[in-house]
């Protein structure tokens, strides 16, 4: 009797390990759907035969005393627990490293109370001028401000003012025009980005308030079928250096994929480019201004931005860390690039000094981690600036894309897996990510030569530098004619459009074949206007101005000035877009009552230069060296680009180091 307890109580053990083991291993091959979907059902068959014969036998062993049985029973009850064990454990912490990637943004919002001078609390504010948000869909600028300002009955005794955007909010504050202003938490990234601050400039939080708000529509930009992986389907690359929700988005890429015919289009978005600014949640757009500032409400920001700027429906997102680039190129064994040009560039930290440099030279050759993030940040020397290092962006992903499909090794592949887990951020569900398997798996069964075909495209456009709320900043503004064929390419890409069939091609046997390089031509699209300086025109130059462009001079004078009639003020800034101006504009006009100023020394009248509209030469081939670029005139007159150069058609030069590192890479 002490024995058959003794086998009871083994066998139970077994049963229970067994019962466990077995359900486990069953459950984790059901979790990768869509993965080898015939080769997991069987799999899960011969478990679950194996899981019943093992409980029959180890029931019948014991319940007959049968001790030979009970032996054999046990050895294979403990290989089939082992083996379980296996493949539930790998399986599980595959899944668990793709779902620690998709991380949906925090849904508790926080606004600020700041401002620049220490005040009452709350409670006992009075005569206070405070900023707000005018968008009513802003829930850190806008609706949490007015919970707060209808809790403790702020409008009672201050006056709250509205603004358009964030920048001319915190412009607001530090010109003192008004005392106090409701903002984001992740303010001090937005100071980053206002030109000419003060970065000693301190700021007291008088008050925070904070509500998880959640959006009914987050999350709609997603596609939750991975079966849509099988079909063309958008990817937005964004790159941080950071793993805050607010960011800037420095690198903001656009790629279409066609799993069909493994064509993939790359469209890399210049940081500065002047766009409407949409919202987070609600997809409604306001005010215009540079798509880096998209991403201070998060990746849905700029997600909604960039659909918005070329209408093509974004499926998923993808953020990753800069310095998890790092770890990801060394893990895949370096990438082979042909670097474009010679440079040197400050580490992944930022540091200065020749110690801290990692340079490159020009051609073909396999960068490592800092390497290739150094040719992914670095634009100071580049004749392109910002523009040719989205260009190296794409050579660097191109990079990646094909050395993935080298990765034999399940240990590299777990170290791949890992730093995703920790340094990227998505959107896809992770059997979204699963069915990506799929796609590798279709190329790696293709001739080993077969390879992505990857189409570059370039958006073109001119400098432009506009007034925004506290300092005339630099934008980039773009060419339609550019943007278009990009926009026609990937939609093509992505089946929306029929493929237009070439039917003329003509080489040159002793020159190299370049692939096209689509939206990167001259174009000669009319530039935005701006609102001049009056300061530097007579009356009679401001009046002709005024008239020509359809709006109306008031005056009014004061007594100042070195003679009669000069232009001291104007109550719409310089710099300031036409089309967000008002139509009348006062000019502040000097009275000095002397007599002395003669007609033989006049304040000159200068006339408004109007820029002349650039010939349309025929369309160069792609710049091989191109002429260093002039920096760009600060009018209202500035063209932008080398538009005198027509090796260089029509490009942007790049603005002066005025803004931080952190503001610039």
């Amino acid at each position: 009797m002490g024995k058959l307890k003794t086998y009871k109580i083994i066998s139970g053990i077994l049963l229970i390990l067994t019962i466990i083991a077995g359900v486990g291993a069953i459950y984790s091959l059901y979790l990768l759907t869509g993965v080898e979907t015939f080769y997991r059902i069987m799999v899960c068959l011969l478990l679950a035969i194996g899981l019943t014969t093992l409980i029959y036998s180890l029931l019948d062993s014991v319940k007959y005393y049968k001790k030979k049985k009970f032996i054999i029973t046990s050895i294979f009850s403990g290989l089939f627990i082992i083996l379980s064990l296996i493949i539930a454990i790998i399986i599980f912490i595959v899944y668990g490293k793709l779902n620690n990637t998709n991380r949906k943004e925090d849904d508790l919002h926080t606004t600020i109370l700041l401002s620049i001078e220490e005040k009452a609390e709350l409670e006992n504010l009075s005569e206070q001028k405070i900023g707000i948000i005018e968008n009513t869909e802003d829930i850190e600028g806008n609706i949490l401000p007015n919970e707060v300002i209808k809790k403790y009955k702020l409008n009672k005794n201050n006056e709250i003012k509205q603004y358009t955007d964030s920048i001319s909010l915190l412009s607001a504050l530090i010109k003192k025009e008004v005392d106090l202003i409701f903002i984001s938490k992740d303010y001090q990234i937005m100071l980053k980005n206002i030109e000419g601050v003060d970065k000693n400039q301190k700021f007291y939080e008088i008050a925070k308030y904070e509500k998880r708000i959640k959006q009914e529509n987050d999350g709609d930009n997603v596609a939750a079928d991975p079966s849509k992986l099988n079909k063309p389907f958008t990817i937005l690359l964004l790159g941080a250096d950071s793993d805050e929700k607010s960011f800037n988005g420095d690198t903001i890429m656009l790629v279409t994929f066609n799993p069909q015919t493994l064509n993939a289009t790359m469209f890399s978005i210049p940081r500065d480019t002047y766009v409407p600014i949409c919202n987070a949640y609600s997809k409604k757009c306001g005010a215009e201004s540079k798509i880096t500032h998209s991403a201070w409400s998060g990746a849905n920001g700029v997600l909604n931005t960039v659909e918005n700027f070329t209408g093509i429906k974004i499926d998923y997102y993808v953020k990753i860390n800069f310095k998890g680039l790092i770890d990801l190129v060394n893990i895949l064994g370096g990438i082979e690039v042909d670097v474009p040009v010679k440079f040197c560039e400050s580490n992944e930290d930022r540091l200065i000094g020749p110690e801290y440099e990692i340079c490159l030279d020009k051609g073909i050759q396999t960068l490592n981690g800092q390497q290739a993030l150094a040719l992914a940040r670095h634009r100071k020397t580049l004749p392109l600036g910002d523009f040719q290092r989205g260009q190296n962006q794409q050579l660097v992903v191109e990079g990646m894309i094909n050395k993935v499909k080298t990765v034999r090794s399940v240990k590299d592949f777990y170290n791949i897996l890992d730093t995703l887990s920790k340094n990227l951020e998505t959107s896809m569900t992770t059997d979204e990510m699963l069915a990506f398997y799929n796609i590798g798996k279709s190329i790696l069964l293709k001739d080993e030569d077969v390879s992505i075909n990857i189409t570059k495209t370039f958006l073109t456009g001119y400098d432009l530098y506009i007034y925004e709320g506290y300092s005339n900043t630099y934008t980039f503004q773009y060419y339609k004619q550019s943007l278009n064929p990009i926009i026609k390419a990937m939609k093509i890409n992505l089946g929306l459009e029929p493929l237009e069939e070439i039917k003329t091609f003509s080489f040159n046997i002793k020159e190299p074949y370049e692939k096209t390089i689509i939206g990167y031509k001259y174009y000669s699209e009319p530039r935005r206007t701006l609102i001049p300086d009056f300061t530097e025109y007579s009356l009679a130059g401001a009046e002709a101005w005024a008239s020509s462009h359809g709006f109306t001079i008031t005056t009014t004078e004061t007594i100042a000035g070195d003679y009669n009639g000069q232009i001291l003020a104007q109550s719409v800034h310089a710099g300031t877009l036409l089309e967000k101006a008002p139509k009348t504009i006062n000019l502040t006009i000097s009275k000095t009552g002397s007599s002395d100023i003669t007609e033989e020394d006049p304040k000159p009248d200068p006339k408004p230069d109007k820029p002349e509209k650039p010939t349309d030469p025929d369309i160069p081939g792609l710049p091989t060296d191109p002429t260093e670029p002039t920096d760009p005139d600060d009018n209202e007159n500035n063209t932008g680009g080398n538009t005198d150069n027509p090796d260089v058609p029509g490009l942007p030069t790049d603005p002066d180091d005025n803004n931080t590192d952190e503001d610039n890479e």
